[in-house]
């Protein structure tokens, strides 16, 4: 990105800058405004560039996202990077940003979101500054998930957020988006009973009441922390490409099992459960039980594993592996079962769905 490019982008961010909480500048107190890349795209997509500028009242940044959309995807996996990065510009541009600020949850504030169909999409926001995590920071990442899925909890509003330009399924992994990864999967041994217990572990997951947005990529690479004024830890998230709807248990199960600890997940899963029934006590809305969660858990965990044991090559905590086994044995009682639709029918059984 030239200097010319980068000062058209800054200049269009202006009229934002108050509402951002940046220090409110005319372009004529533009001296000169620099770009440096920062980070490159997945699949060569483009980059995420740091804009800094000189003027007359001091030094400003923003950070720019540039992405250059391929004309033609020649796999699946292109077509879903491209498609996500129209969602993350309509997280930006269609309020989804403003309404988690207003939660409490911190995000980066949206300046000026360009979309050029099929092509390029160029999303300038603020710059969150914070640390990488540390130990026990991971409990006030689960009160900010909280607050994400409660600000719209349920069907009516999920779908709505889809209506808007968001994920129709949120998460990266989802079985309709991984079928090249599911093909692989072998066929004997407990890899082979996840492979045919996978559709019903999706259906499952899909009519499961506890419907919301998801973040869909809450790993710590995405998250920052800055302290509160109390000295608690903050979270700072970015990167919303794969937010959608979906049941909240998805990004639990993600996040704790690349993340978390075995050891503090019972109370971290308490603790976002008591959070996330306070607001929605006061949103009018009926928590889920505790129980409902936590079953909803075991099936996402599950949902999880089958992709990444061969997409991700069994990224996170791979001692997952013994909860998933028991969640097939209470489906076929440790033996494979002789089809998909037969594991549905398990599934329906042993885990009908409330209400």
């Amino acid at each position: 990105m030239n200097e010319e490019e980068a000062k058209r982008l800054l200049t269009a961010c202006l009229p934002r800058f108050s509402q951002a909480g940046l220090p409110p500048i005319a372009a004529t107190e533009i001296v000169g405004v620099a770009a440096t890349a920062i980070a490159s795209l997945w699949a060569g997509m483009g980059s995420v560039y740091r804009l800094s500028a000189k003027t007359k009242r001091g030094d400003v940044s923003i950070v720019a996202k540039r992405v250059e959309l391929p004309q033609r995807c020649s796999s699946i996996g292109d077509q879903r990077k491209k498609d996500s990065y129209d969602v993350e510009a309509a997280f930006y541009s269609r309020g989804h940003a403003e309404r988690l600020l207003s939660a409490g949850a911190i995000v980066p504030t949206p300046l000026h979101v360009e979309t050029s169909r099929g092509e390029n999409v160029t999303i300038c926001m603020t710059r969150l500054e914070g640390r990488s995590s540390h130990r026990g920071d991971s409990a006030a990442f689960v009160s900010w998930l909280a607050k994400l899925h409660a600000a719209y909890w349920g069907s009516e509003r999920a779908d709505a957020a889809v209506e808007s330009g968001l994920q129709a399924q949120g998460t990266y992994w989802h079985l309709d988006t991984r079928p090249e990864e599911h093909a692989r999967m072998g066929s004997g041994g407990w890899i082979g009973r996840l492979k045919l217990a996978a559709r019903a572990i999706d259906l499952r997951l899909k009519a499961d009441p506890m419907q919301a947005v998801c973040h869909g990529d809450a790993k710590g690479a995405n998250i920052l922390y800055c302290t509160g004024e109390g000295g608690e830890a903050v979270p700072l998230v970015y990167d919303f490409q794969y937010c959608g709807k979906g049941c909240v248990a998805k990004d639990l199960a993600y996040f704790f099992n690349v993340e978390a600890s075995a050891s503090e997940e019972q109370a971290l899963l308490r603790r976002y459960h008591a959070e996330l029934s306070g607001l929605l006590r006061a949103q009018g809305d009926s928590p889920p039980s505790l129980e409902a969660l936590q079953e909803a858990h075991e099936i996402a965990l599950a949902d999880w594993r089958r992709f990444s044991e061969v997409g991700l090559g069994g990224w996170g905590d791979g001692r997952a592996t013994r909860r998933v086994v028991a969640l097939l044995d209470r489906l076929d009682g440790g033996k494979a079962l002789a089809s998909e639709e037969a594991y549905v029918e398990a599934m329906r059984r042993e885990f009908p769905v409330e209400g």
